[in-house]
């Protein structure tokens, strides 16, 4: 059975010395923002590692974007190595088709939101069921320094606080909220964090109905 669509979220959590030994290792400046990829070849683990499944929604204007890929107005700014980031907040709103951006989200001097821009391309597979997208971003030491709520993806180029009000296309894919939440992240600590959809038949079953009289 082929699911329908949802999204899967793994954060990882590495605390202020781990984060300082493995950049040392690696002779990375002290201002770098390590991934999961580097924080596995300076061989250190996580101290924690959460996830969810089924927190998710795509919103109106991320189904305008989709849907606009094979008819209609396709979006000018795609998912990639240059556009696209994960965000973060606050907010504990329950997720709605009208969302635009993050409920924590409260403009260009918002506290209780992030925006980390991933800075490689998603990964897409298509070449088994059910479909697959997958995007990941890291919070460094100073990003982010509030309690971990609510996550959604946007197609913005750059590290921010938010996307309220921001001009130029930019447009929130999906939003979720997480319950329990994940916890207040502390300065120096660094929080990688992954976001699988997974697209699969709308009915889940492949079962032929009859729709007429």
């Amino acid at each position: 059975m082929s699911e329908p669509q949802r999204t899967s979220t793994r954060i990882e959590r590495y605390d202020e010395e781990q984060t300082e030994w493995a950049r040392a290792l690696l002779g990375l400046p002290p201002d770098a923002t390590l991934t999961s990829a580097d924080f596995a070849a300076a061989g250190v683990t996580p101290y924690s590692v959460t996830g969810e499944d089924d927190c998710n929604a795509i919103v109106g204007t991320g189904w305008a974007a989709m849907l606009g890929g094979i008819a209609g107005t396709t979006v000018p700014n795609k998912l990639s190595a240059t556009y696209g980031r994960i965000g973060v907040g606050t907010g504990t709103v329950t997720t709605s088709w009208a969302n635009t951006y993050l409920s924590g989200d409260t403009g260009s001097a918002s506290t209780t939101s992030y925006y980390q821009l991933c800075g490689t391309a998603p990964v897409i597979v298509t070449s088994s069921g059910p479909a697959t997208l997958t995007l990941s971003a890291s919070f460094g030491g100073t990003a982010a320094l509030f309690a971990w709520n609510e996550f959604g993806v946007d197609n913005a180029p750059a590290s921010g606080v938010y996307l309220n009000g921001l001009a130029g296309g930019y447009i929130l894919f999906n939003r979720g909220v997480w319950s329990p939440g994940q916890g207040t992240k502390l300065s120096g600590q660094t929080w990688p964090i992954s976001v699988v959809m997974t697209f699969g038949y709308p009915s889940g079953d492949n079962v032929l109905s009859a729709v007429g009289p």
